[in-house]
């Protein structure tokens, strides 16, 4: 028996992106299931856990799906366009795109939490995600800096930042101003980046 039996070849990945993001949104991430997955995609478990053995396989690809789009979205800016971007700019759009999402960031904290809960597993792929995002930090900074030296520490921090905001994000009733903290987070990079010319 085939166990892509009942997805149409091609889609089958994101047939069951699309249907885990439905449950989490109207369940949450904690009370969702992978049978809640399968049901809603109109396939068998088996067929499932063939592309995603744990829940938290399934979590973190969409995680990284989320991620990849939003930091091709800022590379794009970066990269096109007769003026720089600046780094209001750049955070603007991160922390809409990152925070904006009640899902996303649910996701975000969820796989902190299942990490810090004792999952060696999938710690190791979330220590190996901070440092891809730390590295996409250097590659911004050094993209955008004009041939200022980079400021270590700089990733961590605004990585750091961003997990807060996450929590604060889910947490909170009110709604973050995105345009404020961008500007104020971007007065921080600058100044730090300026500190080390002076």
């Amino acid at each position: 028996m085939n166990v892509k039996q009942g997805l149409k070849e091609g889609d089958s990945k994101d047939r069951i992106i699309a249907s885990a993001q439905q449950c989490f949104s109207e369940k949450s991430v904690d009370k969702t299931t992978l049978s809640d997955v399968a049901k809603r995609a109109g396939i068998s478990k088996g067929t499932l856990y063939y592309y995603y053995p744990t829940k938290n396989d399934l979590i973190f690809d969409i995680a990284g799906i989320h991620m990849a789009q939003i930091t091709e979205k800022v590379f794009a800016m970066m990269e096109t366009g007769d003026e720089h971007p600046t780094w209001k700019d750049v955070l603007g759009i991160l922390f809409e795109r990152l925070l904006g999402s009640k899902t996303r960031s649910r996701l975000h904290l969820y796989l902190i939490n299942e990490s810090l809960a004792g999952s060696p597993a999938l710690r190791e792929r979330l220590e190996s995600t901070y440092t891809h995002w730390f590295q996409l930090v250097e590659d911004a900074y050094l993209h955008m800096a004009g041939g200022r030296p980079f400021p270590d520490g700089l990733p961590q921090l605004l990585v750091a930042l961003l997990d807060g905001l996450v929590i604060q994000s889910v947490a909170c009733e009110k709604e973050l101003d995105y345009e404020t903290l961008a500007e104020v987070a971007a007065s921080l990079v600058d100044g730090v980046g300026s500190g080390l010319n002076g």
